[in-house]
Parts: C-alpha cells; sequence; structure tokens
C-alpha cells in the first residue's frame, strides 16, 4: 500500500499494518457473511434457474442484469491520496494525481455490485475477477481530503466514501462464495476501511444532520459490522477522538441514526424542527429547494424532492442491513402520531395526505428504495409507485433492487420472510 505524505498519513499506514496483522489472527467470517446482507447467494441461485427456465419477468431482468455486468469498466484505475477540489456549490472528489477521475467511489460501486451479482446469476468467474480488482483498487488509496482539512463540510470525499461503501462491502461479502477472493484479500481490505474510511464517515454520522449524517451513521455501522471479529477496534478522530470495539461502534451509529430520525439529533441543522416529521418531509432536505424548512408538501420537483429521496434511500438502505441482523427498528421508528416514519417520508413524496398538498412520482433514477421498501411495509400507494418502470439500475445506493427484492423468486419466504417481520442471519 502506499504511503501518504502527511505525519497522520504515515501513522495510519503503520495503524493498518497492525490492524492486518491483528485481523489475519481472527477466525474466519461465518459462511453466512458470504451474503451481501441484500441478498442471498442461495436466492441468486434460484433466480438465475428461474431466468434458464425462461420465467419471466427474471429472464428479462437477469439479461439486462448481464448486458450491465460485462459492459467495459468506464471508471479507470486509482491510486494514492484522494482530495476534494471544484468550487463549493459543485465539489469533486478525486485522486490528486487525476482531477477528471471523479466517478470511481460512487458509480463504479454499482458497476462493481453489477459483476459480482453477474458472477452468480451466469456462474461467470471473470466477472468475479473484475469486481474483486475493483474493490482491492480501493486499498491503494488514502488521504480523502476536503478543500480545507480532513473534516468538514467542504469534504466531499466523506459523503461519497459514506453513501458508496456499503455498496463496496456488499460486492466484497459477495465475492466471499466465488473462488476468487481469498481470505487475505478480506482481511486487507477490512483493515483499509477501518484505517481511511471508518474515520471520514464516522465523523459525518456524529456530527451533521442531513443526509450526510445519515449516509455516515449507514457507512460507520456497515463497516463495524463486517469488522466485527476481525479488528479489534475502530479510531475516531473528530469531533473527538474515541476508540470503539466494532460492536461498540454499530450500537453508537445505529442510536445516532434513530436519534437522527426521531428528531432528538440536532448537530448542525439548520431548521428548528429535526427528524422525519408527522408529515413525512425532512426539513433539512426540503430547504435545498422551493419548500423550505417548514413546507408540509413538496412545492416542487426540485432540489427538496432530489435530498428528501436521497436520505431516505439511504436510510431504508441501512433499515434493510439492520433487518439482515434481525433488528427492524429504523422500519419500525415512528412519527409522533405513531406511524412508521420511513413510510411516511415515501408517501410525504407520492401520496402526500396534506389537503390541497402535490404528490409526486419518485425519481426513477431511485426505485430500488421503494422496491427494497415495499417489501416490508404493506402499502398500496408504495407498491404500486415500485412497480413503475424507471432505470435498471434504480438507485446508486439501492442498485439493483429488482435483481435483489423485485419478485418472488429472488426473495423467497426462507430469505427474507414477510413483511413487518426481521430477516434474521446467524453471525
Amino acid at each position: 500500500m502506499r504511503c501518504g505524505r502527511s505525519g497522520r498519513s504515515r501513522r495510519r499506514t503503520a495503524a493498518l499494518g497492525l490492524l492486518l496483522a491483528g485481523a489475519a489472527a481472527q477466525l474466519a467470517v461465518s459462511s453466512a457473511l458470504a451474503d451481501s446482507g441484500l441478498v442471498a447467494t442461495t436466492s441468486l441461485a434460484a433466480l438465475q434457474q428461474a431466468a434458464e427456465n425462461g420465467n419471466e419477468p427474471e429472464a428479462d431482468w437477469v439479461a439486462r442484469l448481464l448486458e450491465d455486468a460485462r459492459r467495459s469498466w468506464r471508471w479507470g484505475s486509482v491510486s494514492g491520496a484522494f482530495v476534494t477540489s471544484g468550487p463549493t456549490y459543485s465539489k469533486s472528489c478525486h485522486p490528486a494525481n487525476d482531477p477528471l477521475r471523479t466517478k470511481y467511489l460512487k458509480e463504479g460501486a454499482p458497476d462493481a455490485y453489477a459483476q459480482v451479482l453477474g458472477a452468480h446469476l451466469a456462474s461467470e468467474e471473470a466477472l468475479a475477477e473484475r469486481a474483486r480488482l475493483r474493490v482491492l483498487e480501493l486499498v491503494d488509496t488514502h488521504s480523502f481530503a476536503g478543500l480545507t482539512g480532513d473534516y468538514g463540510g467542504d469534504n466531499q470525499c466523506i459523503l461519497e466514501l459514506a453513501i458508496s461503501i456499503p455498496v463496496w462491502i456488499a460486492t466484497a461479502r459477495l465475492l466471499e462464495s466465488t473462488t476468487v477472493w481469498s481470505e487475505a484479500d478480506r482481511d486487507t481490505f477490512q483493515a483499509w476501511l477501518a484505517a481511511h474510511v471508518y474515520p471520514k464517515v464516522a465523523w459525518a454520522s456524529r456530527t451533521r444532520a442531513n443526509n450526510w449524517g445519515a449516509a455516515g451513521s449507514l457507512a460507520a455501522w456497515a463497516i463495524a459490522r463486517y469488522t466485527d471479529g476481525a479488528i479489534a477496534t475502530l479510531e475516531e478522530e473528530a469531533p473527538t477522538s474515541r476508540s470503539l470495539a466494532p460492536g461498540e461502534a454499530m450500537a453508537e451509529h445505529m442510536a445516532l441514526q434513530r436519534s437522527r430520525m426521531n428528531g432528538e439529533f440536532v448537530g448542525d441543522a439548520r431548521c428548528t424542527r429535526h427528524g422525519v416529521q408527522p408529515y413525512g418531509g425532512l426539513p433539512e432536505e426540503l430547504r435545498r429547494g422551493a419548500t423550505g424548512c417548514d413546507g408540509l408538501f413538496l412545492e416542487s420537483d426540485d432540489s427538496s424532492l432530489t435530498y428528501q429521496a436521497m436520505h431516505v434511500e439511504v436510510l431504508v438502505l441501512h433499515a434493510e442491513l439492520a433487518r439482515w441482523d434481525g433488528d427492524p427498528s429504523l422500519y419500525e421508528a415512528t412519527t409522533a402520531p405513531g406511524k412508521p416514519a420511513l413510510l411516511e417520508a415515501i408517501r410525504f413524496v407520492i401520496a402526500n395526505a396534506v389537503a390541497g398538498g402535490n404528490s409526486w412520482p419518485w425519481p426513477q433514477s431511485r426505485l430500488g428504495t421503494l422496491i427494497v421498501a415495499s417489501t416490508y411495509y404493506d402499502d398500496a400507494e408504495l407498491a404500486a409507485e415500485a412497480a413503475r418502470d424507471g432505470t435498471f439500475r434504480a438507485g446508486r445506493t439501492l442498485p439493483y433492487a429488482r435483481i435483489t427484492h423485485g419478485s418472488t423468486t429472488a426473495r423467497r419466504a426462507a430469505d427474507l420472510g414477510v413483511p413487518g417481520k426481521p430477516r434474521v442471519v446467524e453471525r
């Protein structure tokens, strides 16, 4: 791995070596972790068989997934320090030596995930090799600096790590049930996450009230979950120094996510109302457009809708990953009137209950949110909107949800259970 140039980067590199040595001494992860946390390999095998039998829509979906998985890689190669550049209203995160390489993290994650899904659905080892290459390129990256420092709202790298790392982890976990992924690969990736990514996303989890904070809580929790039993401690640098066992980190960042949803968390909020409101709005996202902090419905399909949908997408992924561990608390979290907060945040957009209020189609590029949420909530409007045509990838943070959650073949009762019930994986 490449060493950073600063003293902090050198210390992190030394810590990474210690983490690798400690990880190598741990027991192998359980076979349950060969699943991605979004779909079981047994479900993919069933979907593969249904497609081979010519069943629809499974055959069409598998064909479309494989088309995406087999296309040429568009995001190049990465290594070395990542930095933030650009004006504050249009920042980008990229390798310091290649300012144009801005999409490896956030767009490469769903593409690598498509490759490993394709490897399972087509029994195609070459696709697994490609996905492995992309995951392991990440371990030669470091720093992830902002315009003015490591921790702050001008560090676009923190957001891009937070929204992409859960998908990179899902890819690595599915690689574990292929022949191309080794224990050494897993240990190296886990150690990189602990040393270079966890401190950044944990900061966002503890300080940011908007989608940055939600994504930070998700990513910090996901890293802790993935490294639990392999790495002794996870270190945080800001806003205060902390050393936590992965199990402790999981509990703390889940609690932060719940407090952000229920309005107890304030952080850097600019609105006077916090969390998911009784009518479903997220004030810190609504203020970004015409609706404003106190809007009871979306005035237009502008940035208010975009950021509301982005925040909800992150929350649904966190809720679904936790559901796999038998913890439905994010799905079960309620608003003040006692209604499911996540469902109300979705209905705020697609079926607004305020008299005279506007409702809008959910963004087509984020329909994976609704496909996944509809496996938990029994809601007619949600189900109808989830069935609407959209992009096949259907999300950057919840990509290819039609493959993982979209059919009864992909989500048999043995794998996902029934709406409103947790899916428990032994760990």
